[in-house]
């Protein structure tokens, strides 16, 4: 049986278009379709919606979301989704890729925001976004737009982003934030390759026993578990929405032994892979 994958929607054919690395648009979702893709997919850039009016509900990797005005829904392009339904939405997309924000330093690490899949907030903090939002699609909808102001405004954005999170952030949390989120942006890009937390300790330049402890008082779980979370939900992807084979789905997470593979995805689910896998 020939292995399916899960599709990955490009944002343009032609890589070399302005279009394919920044794009933003309004939908009114009574009358729009946010996507035309009715099945689970990834994409290969970065979204945030702004949720200005209404509610929608999003089904971003085996998590349902209902969300309502003011919000921002965040999707990292790795990320499973699709659109289930809104009810009087309105809401702001910007789509784009991190080549776009390359040239531009800064201080601040963007990639925070897509730590989490929504953010709810006040309407008055999302007017204040909606003020930098304005000027980007001045700019945007200029004859005369020019790419370096408008990754500098988008950029400018982004920090007005972090700094509403940051803000928001318990204080008892905050002095174990920059480790958490540098271990965990590490867990999302290697967590089927790399498996013991010692790995991840030595990239961040902290003893294993260190980087538990700060995992444990950010989230409840220790380092192991949020890899090994990381490693089933990639299982449950390639399980749930292909028709890859059990054992090949053990070697693609990081697993030689298939039995070995079956006994923790049981002992992390309550479930069995193959009672797990879609049946169509």
């Amino acid at each position: 049986m020939e292995t399916q994958s899960i599709p990955i929607y490009k944002s343009s054919s032609n890589i070399l278009e302005e279009e394919d690395f920044f794009n933003i648009k309004w939908f009114d979702l009574n009358i729009d379709t946010l996507e035309k893709i009715t099945k689970p997919h990834r994409h290969d850039y970065f979204n945030i919606y702004f949720l200005v009016s209404g509610e929608t509900i999003q089904f971003i990797d085996f998590h349902e979301y209902k969300v309502q005005a003011n919000a921002l829904i965040v999707m990292r392009p790795e990320q499973i989704h699709f659109h289930v339904k809104a009810r009087n939405a309105k809401l702001l997309r910007i789509k784009f890729k991190e080549q776009f924000l390359i040239s531009l330093p800064s201080k601040n690490n963007w990639h925070d925001i897509f730590s989490m899949d929504v953010i709810e907030m006040e309407k008055s903090s999302m007017d204040s976004f909606m003020n930098f939002i304005n000027l980007i699609i001045i700019e945007y909808d200029s004859i005369l737009k020019n790419k370096e102001i408008l990754s500098k405004l988008f950029s400018a954005l982004l920090d007005k982003i972090l700094l509403h999170l940051k803000q928001n952030e318990p204080q008892e949390r905050k002095k174990y934030n920059i480790i958490y989120k540098n271990f965990k942006q590490l867990v999302d890009a290697h967590a089927l390759e790399e498996v013991k937390v010692s790995d991840y300790a030595k990239r961040i330049f902290v003893s294993a026993g260190h980087l538990n402890d700060v995992v444990k008082k950010v989230t409840g779980k220790n380092a192991k578990t949020i890899i090994n979370e990381q490693r089933i939900l990639e299982a449950k992807r390639l399980l749930f929405w292909t028709n890859t084979p059990i054992r090949e789905v053990a070697y693609r997470t990081g697993f030689e032994d298939p039995a070995y593979f079956t006994r923790f995805f049981r002992k992390y689910t309550g479930i069995l892979p193959s009672d797990f896998q879609r049946k169509d």
